[in-house]
C-alpha cells in the first residue's frame, strides 16, 4: 500500500510539474487538462484519479510553484551574515536575475499571471495566490524591520506598507517586462528600489 502512495504521489507530482509549466506559459482560459496530461504523457482518467477539476489542479500548482521557486529567495532573505538592507537588495536582485536569465523576460511569476488572468472570475485561485503572497510579505516585512531598527532603513514608513509598495511596484514591473518583451521595467525597478526606496 505504501508504494502506491509512493507512486500516486509522483504520478500527481510529475502532473503538477508539466501543467505547471503549461499554466504558466498559456494561461488558465488556454490550458486545458488535455494540454496536461498529454505533457504529462498519462492518461486522461490519471488527472481525475487526482485532482477534482482544472481549478483545483491550478490551486495546487500555484502551491508547488511557491515552494519549488521561494526557498532560495528566503535563503537570501534569512542570512544574518549580510545586512538586512542588502539581504533585500540581494532578494530583489535574485529574481530580477532569473526573471530575466532563467525566464527570458517572457514567463513573468505564475502567481501574478493566475490572479491577473482569474481573480475577479475565481476566488479559490484568488486566494490561493494571496495566501502565499502574504507570507512572502511577511518574510521580507520581518528584514525590513531589522534594517529598521538598525537605523539602515527609513523607519517613517511603516514596514508591512514599505513592503506592500515593492512588491506591488515588482508585479507591474512583471505585468510590463512580458507585455514589452523587454528587461526595462524590471531593470527600473531594480533603480527605484537602489535609488529611491533604499537609499
Amino acid at each position: 500500500m505504501e508504494i502506491k502512495t509512493v507512486k500516486g504521489e509522483q504520478k500527481s507530482d510529475a502532473l503538477l510539474e508539466k501543467g505547471m509549466e503549461i499554466l504558466w506559459s498559456k494561461g488558465y482560459n488556454a490550458t486545458s487538462v488535455n494540454d496536461i496530461v498529454q505533457a504529462a504523457g498519462v492518461p486522461k482518467g490519471s488527472f481525475y484519479f487526482y485532482f477534482k477539476s482544472k481549478e483545483d489542479f491550478t490551486v495546487k500548482a500555484i502551491g508547488k510553484y511557491f515552494d519549488t521557486m521561494f526557498p532560495p529567495a528566503l535563503e537570501i532573505l534569512k542570512n544574518k551574515a549580510v545586512s538586512p538592507k542588502q539581504r533585500i537588495l540581494n532578494f530583489y536582485e535574485h529574481r530580477a536575475k532569473v526573471l530575466k536569465e532563467e525566464f527570458d523576460c517572457k514567463m513573468g511569476c505564475l502567481g501574478c499571471n493566475m490572479v491577473n488572468e482569474m481573480a475577479e472570475h475565481n476566488e479559490e485561485i484568488r486566494l490561493a495566490v494571496q495566501v502565499k503572497t502574504e507570507l512572502v510579505n511577511s518574510y521580507i516585512t520581518e528584514v525590513v524591520i531589522e534594517g529598521q531598527e538598525n537605523g539602515e532603513i527609513d523607519s517613517e514608513i511603516e514596514a508591512t506598507n514599505l513592503v506592500a509598495f515593492m512588491e506591488d511596484a515588482g508585479r507591474g514591473a512583471m505585468i510590463s517586462m512580458k507585455e514589452l518583451d523587454s528587461s526595462y521595467p524590471i531593470d527600473n525597478f531594480m533603480k527605484m528600489i537602489r535609488t529611491l526606496i533604499l537609499k
